[in-house]
């Protein structure tokens, strides 16, 4: 996996502020109960600081949080003091070693993109798939090809009145099948600026590319579904999401 918010964690949560992380929870609840699957204990994987780790939280779960930013993981230690049922782990998905099992693991925002070496995502999913209970529930959300190729990254945001503002420029290489992010991040705190140059990699996964994988791994896909709906997604699809399942009997 390819490490990068090295300098942003201290105002990630800002930078995030409008992301429905509730919508995700939410939504992962929905089709966990579609499937009549109990949600209790969960593997948060990519848990950047940890707001939808606390969500979960706060709907009873047991949860561990795990990212390869240790210093995402510094301040998702620092927002959860006190809050019993969280703990935090610095990992990379594919290194994941935890003496308990799940019976959910979760993975939000694309952060499986980021994981550019199909080997490595390979062995990330077999990682999960050996952290969860007989029965348990590994979901997830990737962007697809189609919003990697349209380089939904580009984008920017200047407001005054806000303290972090920011510039992102997307390349994609058919060829490698990475798209490139230069990003630049303008932070003001009082009279004080500065800026945060990062380079961030994300690849471009077919569907029944991760599927196989899942599938490789010794997961049941249950289904693959158009962001926040039952449907099945398009061609012109920008974020899928994948439900798969432990089989209840696991042959040795």
């Amino acid at each position: 996996m390819n490490h990068q918010f090295h300098g942003l964690a201290r105002i990630y949560d800002r930078l995030m502020s409008t992301i429905p992380y509730g919508q995700w929870v939410d939504y992962t609840f929905s089709v966990a109960h579609d499937f009549g699957h109990p949600i209790h204990r969960v593997l948060d994987i990519g848990c950047g600081t940890g707001t939808a780790t606390l969500m979960f939280a706060d709907r009873g779960c047991r949860i561990v949080g795990v990212d390869i930013s240790k210093e995402m993981i510094r301040e998702a230690r620092r927002k959860s003091v006190g809050r019993i049922l969280v703990r935090y782990e610095a990992s990379a998905m594919q290194d994941i070693a935890l003496p308990e099992r799940f019976d959910t693991a979760v993975s939000y925002f694309d952060s499986l993109n980021y994981i550019i070496e199909p080997e490595d995502l390979q062995e990330g999913i077999q990682r999960v798939y050996e952290h969860l209970d007989p029965g348990g529930m590994f979901m997830f959300d990737m962007n697809t090809p189609y919003a990697l190729e349209q380089e939904l990254f580009t984008q920017s945001h200047f407001d005054p009145n806000d303290p972090v503002n920011y510039a992102w420029k997307s390349t994609y290489n058919a060829e490698t099948r990475l798209t490139q992010v230069d990003m630049a991040f303008y932070v003001k705190r009082g009279d004080a600026r500065r800026t945060i140059l990062e380079q961030h990699f994300q690849r471009a996964y077919r569907m029944n590319e991760v599927r196989d994988m899942l599938a490789s791994a010794g997961f049941q896909v249950m289904g693959m579904y158009e962001a926040y709906t039952q449907r099945k997604p398009t061609k012109r699809t920008d974020r899928v999401f994948f439900a798969a399942r432990k089989p209840w009997e696991v042959l040795s």
